[in-house]
């Protein structure tokens, strides 16, 4: 066999063993993690608009 694909198919095979090694999160830490980060974007992107909201209005009438 050609030395590219010999290496090839060996990574393959230490990516098979490394996977078996993770450990998954359950469905329910899934969910919480899922729900903390959409928080998160939530949070954030408030606090975004009310600040681009606000110095919007300071440059208006400071230029207007």
């Amino acid at each position: 066999m050609l030395p590219q694909v010999e290496k090839s198919l060996q990574f393959l095979r230490e990516v098979r063993v490394e996977a078996r090694k993770v450990t998954w999160p359950t469905t329910r830490e899934a969910t919480g993690a899922t729900w903390v980060v959409v928080g998160m974007v939530a949070f954030i992107s408030l606090f975004l608009f009310v600040v681009d909201f606000f110095l919007s209005r300071f440059i208006n009438y400071v230029v207007g």
